[in-house]
């Protein structure tokens, strides 16, 4: 009986009423083949057509590896890839693809709480090499960071993870910069900015640093601002 469809189309539908019903033990027949093996002569638009998801990865234990191996990014987007069952397959921080590729885990639908679920380490934050920027957009906080294992030493190893950047994007209070260990010995071996650390962190730490350590912090603020004028030899004339 001809019903209007072509045979991929029907056989999508096919699939997808198997789907819906728990059948999908009976999909292999009705194809021909396992996803598996599909993937290794076809195209995505073809899977589509013969009625393939990011299920059958799961149901046929096909990692993220070997599916990056078949397809190009984009066109696991195009089959309906979600973050959920990238991350179950195999999906790594080190794939994500730094910045640019944060459109990609957008395009996966992954909300801030899978992605604070998924990167709960700073060593992993780290794999990802996103910017304090897309860290961000991502919704971490500097609090998070710091619970994540953040610090004057983690902080230091990442790309892009300067004082000012992380100034810019999180305004870390001064209490937060040294729950995260900066103080005035961060700057020794020229591991951050002295600059940086005199003007955006010193000015916050000394509020609330015991007396030596807030010292020590004046003296290096002081190589920037500080200039002292005696009031009286001013308003007496004679300076």
């Amino acid at each position: 009986m001809d019903i209007g469809y072509d045979r991929k189309t029907g056989i999508s539908s096919m699939v997808e009423y198997l789907r819906e019903t728990d059948q999908m033990g009976m999909a292999t027949k009705i194809r021909g083949m396992t996803f598996k093996k599909f993937i290794k002569n076809n195209n995505v638009e073809s899977a589509i057509n013969y009625g393939f998801s990011p299920l059958d990865c799961l149901a046929e234990n096909i990692t993220w590896g070997t599916l990056r191996r078949a397809f190009s990014v984009d066109s696991i987007m195009k089959f309906g890839m979600t973050f959920d069952i990238a991350t179950k397959i195999g999906l790594e921080p080190s794939h994500f693809g730094g910045d640019e590729g944060f459109d990609i885990i957008k395009r996966m639908k992954a909300t801030d709480q899978e992605l604070h679920d998924f990167i709960n380490t700073i060593h992993k934050l780290k794999q990802t090499k996103w910017s304090p920027a897309i860290a961000k957009e991502a919704g971490f906080s500097f609090e998070q960071l710091i619970e994540m294992g953040g610090n004057v030493n983690t902080f230091q190893s990442m790309d892009q993870w300067t004082i000012k950047q992380m100034v810019l994007e999180f305004q870390p209070s001064g209490e937060q910069w040294l729950q995260a260990g900066f103080d005035a010995k961060c700057t020794e071996d020229g591991k951050w900015e002295e600059e940086h650390y005199r003007k955006f962190i010193a000015t916050e730490t000394a509020n609330v640093l015991p007396p030596e350590v807030e010292e020590a912090n004046k003296k290096l603020v002081s190589k920037d601002y500080i200039l002292k004028f005696d009031a009286n030899k001013i308003l007496s004339g004679k300076i």
